[in-house]
């Protein structure tokens, strides 16, 4: 799809790619919509913009009223090729074009392009806020699967929890590598991803919860927040760009043993505390029994929700989190392709503040990824027995 390119609709609009001529609409447009409080970069920062726009390998679809020419829609799709995933985001419509469709038909054509015209990617993923089910319905109409919540993520007007869906080039969830054990925690979660998606794989074993042991001396850190510096040794610690899979997260906090045991990269959002977890220089499980205080400092820092993504059967590192309070709140089926195939990977999440799911609004499909989240943090915060005593 070249830049120059009319997608006609017969709806009173057409489709093309942004150009750089269209930022200060596309800016207005945004701000239309979301005032001061939009939280991405891509309808705020025109830096960010330029450089989403001015990389061929994204796309940027707007929608233009055939009559008065005016930019009416948006919709992004960040792509990373090296890992076939894309990223959709900056979804939205004018007000005064609301109940047209314009929204799901440039969610449509942009992700059948990108996965089946293309096939550019394996799977495309959003995030859609909880103030109201609409943006899940549009994602859900076009055949995106949810995957799961991040519980309490962002600090927003208040702690927001936002939803995970995913849909995938066709073939790609039958070429997934088979998975034979996981730890118990995340049988629930696994059994409503199923509701989902249809596989002939057979279901893996849960491994009953086993507290780990610590695996060494205590560790201390010292916390690191700031970006080129992290980012520069981040790139020099990691020469493979498979121990550094986490697309779109640039690193930009490094949290550091003071031993020199161990180095957790992290993306940090100082504004609402949301942190990523992106790599680390040893296996998480290498520092299981260790990790508790961190979570205290880390809170203390500003840092009040984290995230890491695991591969579904690493089992002694999932355990090493699970005992410091991280829960499975999202799977991301055939996420990473290694070696000719997919694997599935586990979001657990960690939020350092009560949990409060109030005024949430969601589509009956996540409510099973709440209701998994809810037992399980009952289990590891109220429960005197249990796979989470902490005594």
């Amino acid at each position: 799809m070249n830049s120059s390119e009319k997608i006609e609709t017969g709806k009173g609009f057409y489709m093309r790619r942004a150009t750089l001529k269209d930022i200060q609409e596309l800016l207005t447009l945004y701000f239309t919509i979301y005032g001061n409080n939009y939280p991405l970069e891509l309808g705020t920062n025109r830096d960010t913009m330029t450089r989403l726009i001015k990389d061929p390998q994204n796309l940027w679809l707007v929608a233009i009223d055939e009559k008065s020419n005016a930019l009416c829609g948006s919709a992004v799709f960040e792509i990373d090729p090296f890992y076939k995933i894309s990223r959709a985001e900056g979804l939205v419509v004018h007000p005064d074009y609301q109940k047209r469709g314009i929204a799901s038909i440039l969610l449509s054509y942009g992700s059948k392009y990108l996965l089946e015209t293309a096939q550019i990617v394996n799977s495309i993923y959003t995030t859609t806020r909880t103030l109201s089910v609409a943006p899940q319905l549009v994602f859900l109409k076009d055949n995106y699967i949810p995957l799961g919540i991040f519980p309490n993520a962002h600090r927003l007007a208040n702690y927001e929890t936002l939803t995970l869906l995913a849909k995938f080039r066709p073939g790609v969830l039958e070429n997934r590598r088979p998975t034979k054990e996981v730890p118990e925690a995340l049988g629930p979660i696994l059994k409503t991803l199923g509701k989902f998606i249809k596989s002939t794989m057979p279901q893996p074993k849960l491994l009953r919860f086993n507290k780990p042991n610590a695996t060494g001396e205590k560790l201390e850190f010292e916390l690191i927040h700031a970006p080129q510096f992290v980012e520069r040794k981040f790139f020099k610690t990691f020469t493979n760009p498979y121990d550094r899979f986490y697309p779109f997260h640039k690193p930009n906090f490094l949290i550091s043993a003071k031993n020199g045991e161990v180095d957790i990269y992290g993306n940090l959002s100082a504004a609402d505390g949301y942190c990523t977890l992106i790599a680390t220089t040893q296996p998480t499980f290498s520092m299981a029994g260790r990790m508790r205080p961190l979570m205290l400092q880390l809170r203390d820092f500003g840092v009040t929700y984290l995230e890491i993504l695991m591969e579904v059967d690493n089992i002694l590192s999932l355990e090493a989190l699970l005992d410091v309070q991280f829960l499975p709140s999202a799977v991301y089926p055939a996420m990473l392709e290694y070696n000719g195939k997919c694997v599935d990977l586990v979001l657990m999440s960690r939020t350092l503040e009560p949990l409060n799911f109030s005024g949430m609004q969601i589509e009956k499909s996540f409510k099973p990824y709440i209701d998994q989240y809810v037992e399980l943090w009952k289990k590891m915060h109220l429960e005197v027995l249990g796979v989470f005593n902490e005594k």
